[in-house]
């Protein structure tokens, strides 16, 4: 279930060869602010040199005659914030699936998760409370945290209870109705669902559950899905989680929904920047594809990759595939990259990161091709492939071949660890070469559970663990 702080978001480059009202709000005053000064950062009071936007290819001199394919690599490392008891104000829903399949310790567990993050809540800080099944219960409109509105809140939270359907795409809907009239004074804007199960009432593809999450980003709202059980429609809440550029957790285990929701409310707490997006403008005759893990738009000439909030300390990544046919020997544009968020604060200032260049020079000298690596491009390459490894092994146990997906994850494995075995200069890149391996490993001994001593549940809990792993390598 455990969440690293870097999101892997991967899209390709191809170039041709030349129902709810919402309630009375009341605003708070911002006491966190972020922006950019010139060379230097500054948030929370505190003075954090460098840029935060940068990138480059992975090779800086692609080889003539290899289909002039090459990848580049965008990332954000975001200021570190001093703990100063000061934070932004956040406005969230909770929406919780109290289906039928939720009762017992599922419920039980929901009841005690949301409880906890009430009560964790700041003063001032907005929160509504949703309830679905065959239909969508409002068991609170959005309401100012006090100690009042709190004591009732909990109290609601006490009665949850299960039975019916699955209306998932009501209680979404009720959930972003709540937080698109949050008022400007709360920034930090989050939906909260909680699901054991698959849509069985209204919309139930994740194609529709996708826009409907996409729609969410217009207010700077994002969507963190809980998965629990073995049970759940992964496809739908991944779609959410991605179109939004949110997170998904898989918890085989209800008890673990309460860490969840508080590492989830520390995380909001340390937010340094809002709607974020990177904007990517192509060279001339250069064309972008997506791959389905990425969430892109396209608006005029460039295309608009959001990454929603960006908190202390994290880092944000993002992989591009570039191709250009018939390359002859010679440096190549390939575009311009540069990211866009806002300060938080009444102002909601824009902010906007020097642009980054994005060039390769051709050459048929393969000595000097190889020497040019850059190692974060190069680590973010290993990762990207060792999650698609993932997903693969992960559709593999679907079709009842945990043989075959143990195989290809202990290809990926070994090929992370091979990789992490240079000396970085950074050591966290390492870490997280690392990171993913160990998280690979578990996956793998999942598939062979599967395979020694197969069952519904093994094999199915070996699949959602190796898709949650690769999701989470992504950056959801």
């Amino acid at each position: 279930m455990s969440r690293s702080s870097t999101a892997l978001l991967v899209l390709s480059l191809v170039a041709p060869a030349c129902s709810t009202a919402g309630a009375t709000r009341t605003t708070t005053t911002v006491v966190t602010r972020a922006a950019t000064v010139a060379d230097t950062t500054r948030v929370a009071g505190t003075v954090v040199a460098g840029e935060w936007f940068q990138g480059a290819p992975v090779r800086s001199r692609v080889l003539v005659g290899a289909d002039g394919e090459t990848y580049v690599g965008l990332w954000i490392d975001a200021p570190t914030v001093e703990a100063n008891g000061h934070r932004l104000p956040l406005d969230v829903a909770l929406v919780v699936d109290t289906s039928g399949s939720m009762s017992g310790a599922k419920i039980e567990s929901a009841r005690m998760a949301a409880a906890s993050f009430i009560d964790n809540l700041a003063q001032g800080d907005i929160v509504s409370l949703y309830a679905f099944s065959g239909d969508v219960r409002e068991l609170s409109p959005p309401v100012v945290v006090d100690d009042a509105t709190r004591a009732v809140l909990l109290d609601r939270v006490r009665h949850l209870y299960a039975a019916g359907g699955t209306n998932l795409w009501g209680g979404l809907h009720a959930g972003q109705a709540a937080t698109a009239s949050a008022p400007a004074s709360h920034p930090v804007r989050r939906v909260v669902v909680i699901s054991d199960g698959r849509a069985n009432v209204g919309p139930s593809t994740a194609a529709e559950f996708g826009d409907l999450a996409a729609g969410s980003t217009e207010n700077g709202t994002q969507i963190t899905a809980i998965g629990v059980g073995l049970d759940y429609d992964e496809e739908t809440l991944g779609a959410l989680a991605v179109r939004s550029a949110g997170r998904l957790y898989h918890l085989e285990q209800p008890e673990q929904m309460a860490a969840i929701l508080q590492g989830e409310l520390q995380m909001l707490s340390r937010t340094v920047a809002t709607n974020a997006v990177i904007e990517f403008v192509p060279a001339e005759g250069v064309v972008i594809e997506a791959t389905e893990e990425l969430r892109l738009d396209r608006v005029g000439d460039r295309v608009r990759i959001p990454v929603g909030s960006l908190y202390s300390a994290q880092r944000r990544e993002v992989l591009l595939r570039a191709r250009v046919r018939g390359a002859a020997e010679g440096n190549r544009m390939l575009g311009r990259a540069q990211l866009v968020y806002q300060s938080p604060g009444a102002d909601a200032a824009r902010v906007h990161s020097r642009e980054v260049p994005l060039a390769v020079e051709f050459v048929s000298d393969e000595a000097r091709s190889s020497a040019s690596a850059h190692e974060r491009v190069q680590a973010m390459v290993s990762r990207f492939e060792a999650a698609q490894s993932q997903m693969r092994a992960a559709q593999l146990i679907n079709e009842g071949q945990a043989a075959r997906a143990e195989a290809e994850l202990q290809r990926a494995e070994e090929r992370l660890r091979a990789a992490a075995s240079v000396s970085f200069s950074d050591e966290r890149v390492q870490g997280q070469l690392l990171r993913q391996a160990a998280g690979i490993s578990t996956g793998r001994a999942a598939a062979r559970r599967a395979v020694a001593a197969p069952s519904a549940a093994a094999t199915r809990g070996a699949s959602l663990q190796n898709r949650s792993s690769a999701m989470d390598s992504y950056g959801y």
